[in-house]
């Protein structure tokens, strides 16, 4: 079973509402769950002071002495949404060994990037060509992946039902 630290912090998502850490603790709980992952220690913050590796929780997270394989977030927004802001605190997880996942899968491109960084996703999708029609450019089919990690954000779907999606 893989060892977790999990981290919260409030979001501002883009229609300005606040994604509360209750709301995120709940997600990452299930998120959890259903993937095996044993959560060792919580960390939170209440700042949202720009670079992450100034937060209090940031840093204790980074000096927990327990072992741990990842950490998890609800998205990585809790983090930031800046690739150059996120490195820094990616070395340091690299430096420890350590994977990130996020229990929600956006669609922003840094929540894709971050995404690639987790072990348990594959790398690329798997991608079939086509022939084209009568000589002309051949056609991509992707392959559906086999979760969408965001359907619990749309509606509240038996995890049965949101695996389907």
């Amino acid at each position: 079973m893989m060892k977790a630290v999990a981290y919260t912090s409030e979001i501002v998502a883009p229609n300005g509402g606040v994604i509360h850490p209750d709301m995120q603790m709940e997600s990452i709980r299930r998120y959890a769950a259903e993937n095996s992952i044993e959560i060792v220690a919580w960390y939170s913050d209440e700042t949202r002071e720009e670079n992450p590796l100034k937060r209090p929780g940031v840093q204790a997270l980074l000096a927990c002495n327990q072992p741990f394989d990842l950490v998890l977030c609800e998205r990585v927004w809790a983090i930031s949404r800046s690739m150059a802001v996120l490195e820094p605190f990616f070395k340091e997880l690299d430096r420890r060994s350590a994977g990130f996942e996020s229990a929600a899968s956006m669609w922003d491109c840094v929540s894709q990037q971050c995404r690639r960084r987790s072990k348990s996703l594959p790398v690329l999708p798997r991608v079939t060509e086509l022939p084209g029609e009568a000589g002309g450019p051949g056609r991509y089919r992707v392959a559906r992946p086999a979760c969408l990690n965001f359907v619990h954000l749309v509606h509240h779907a038996p995890p049965s039902i949101s695996q389907r999606l």
